[in-house]
């Protein structure tokens, strides 16, 4: 929970979201039940997001931007082109990423986004977004790369890397989750 500095916040209430997403399903995801995590009234909840499709579209949006921000950061601490494309691949699998309840909101985001158009638009924006960035990293690393083997490369590597949430999700196999990992680095640099 919140602390009182921050009742109220959309950050508060989003973070609720995912609870209650996680816990009760999506269908069972009500503005009612929102707020009655956030501890915030049905009202508050209301001023900052207008309807539940709102405020899911919101948190899992903020789910997913927080998946590629970590990825893109790991980047600024690499030294080498080869290093940023591994930084960014395994900045996907940080530890904030691995644990069940993010887990079952990424798995949420996928099956949802299979049935309702606007949450499929912002899954479909998180992969163009991540393979974009990942394509741009290989084609510096190996930059003999036309543009489109670059993509192809990218997309390769997130495939590895979808098998590996489903994999973490249902066995948590860190060495599993290593070689995989590595299996993404070849699919992307060699």
């Amino acid at each position: 929970m919140a602390s009182v500095t921050d009742l109220g916040t959309p950050d508060q209430i989003l973070d609720a979201a995912a609870a209650v997403i996680v816990r009760e399903g999506v269908r069972g995801a009500s503005l009612r039940s929102v707020a009655k995590e956030a501890d915030v009234s049905l009202g508050l909840l209301s001023y900052h997001f207008d309807d539940k499709q709102t405020l899911l579209e919101a948190a899992f949006r903020r789910a997913t931007d927080v998946l590629l921000a970590r990825a893109q950061s790991e980047v600024a601490s690499a030294d080498t082109p080869d290093s940023q494309v591994r930084a960014f691949l395994r900045g996907a699998f940080a530890e904030e990423f691995l644990g069940s309840d993010y887990l079952t909101l990424r798995i949420s985001l996928w099956a949802v986004s299979r049935t309702d158009p606007e949450i499929g638009a912002i899954e479909r924006d998180l992969y163009v977004r991540y393979a974009s960035s990942l394509a741009a990293l290989i084609q510096g690393a190996r930059p003999e790369l036309g543009q489109d083997e670059a993509a192809a490369r990218a997309t390769d590597a997130i495939v590895i890397q979808n098998g590996l949430w489903l994999n973490w999700a249902r066995y948590a196999d860190r060495d599993a989750l290593e070689r995989g990992l590595t299996m993404c680095e070849r699919a992307a640099l060699s």
